[in-house]
């Protein structure tokens, strides 16, 4: 994928399904969920991308990339990405690019003794993105290991 690609996708953040397929925004590829009656269906146009639909409207809603692989079966991206994203970043390189977040939560232990590294919640540009955040989801050495665009304001 390139990074005009992901710039895209990003900026039709909460448009339907088929009108992204129809405009040749995203590629025809069928809806997943991962169980029955789950909220949310995907599809992952390449490794380490996940375009994720709100089940009941198949509104895109979230777009994730995923830079290091912490999950058996998950895959990482290892394309360009947009400026000022890098697809090597630590949680005091972000900070010094974006500021404050408007939410955080630090590391924290999970059952099993496995550890996660927390996360960090801007809010992109409203001129540009006016409804749509960026969450950095860190490893426990506070490494970005995904990339989550998605809407603020949902409506669900």
């Amino acid at each position: 994928m390139d990074v005009t690609t992901i710039e895209r996708w990003i900026m039709n953040l909460g448009r339907p399904y088929d009108a992204l397929v129809a405009e040749g925004i995203i590629p025809n590829m069928p809806l997943q969920g991962l169980y029955p009656g789950r909220d949310w269906l995907d599809i992952q146009p390449a490794s380490g991308l996940e375009l994720s639909f709100w089940a009941e409207t198949k509104r895109f809603e979230r777009l994730f990339i995923t830079l290091i692989s912490t999950m058996e079966g998950t895959t990482e991206y290892k394309g360009e990405l947009p400026s000022p994203f890098a697809s090597v970043m630590f949680q005091a390189s972000v900070r010094n690019l974006f500021g404050e977040p408007m939410e955080s939560k630090g590391p924290t232990k999970l059952p099993l003794n496995t550890m996660v590294g927390g996360f960090d919640i801007y809010r992109l540009d409203p001129a540009k993105h006016p409804n749509i955040k960026v969450s950095f989801q860190y490893t426990p050495d506070m490494q970005v290991k995904t990339l989550v665009f998605s809407l603020i304001n949902r409506e669900h």
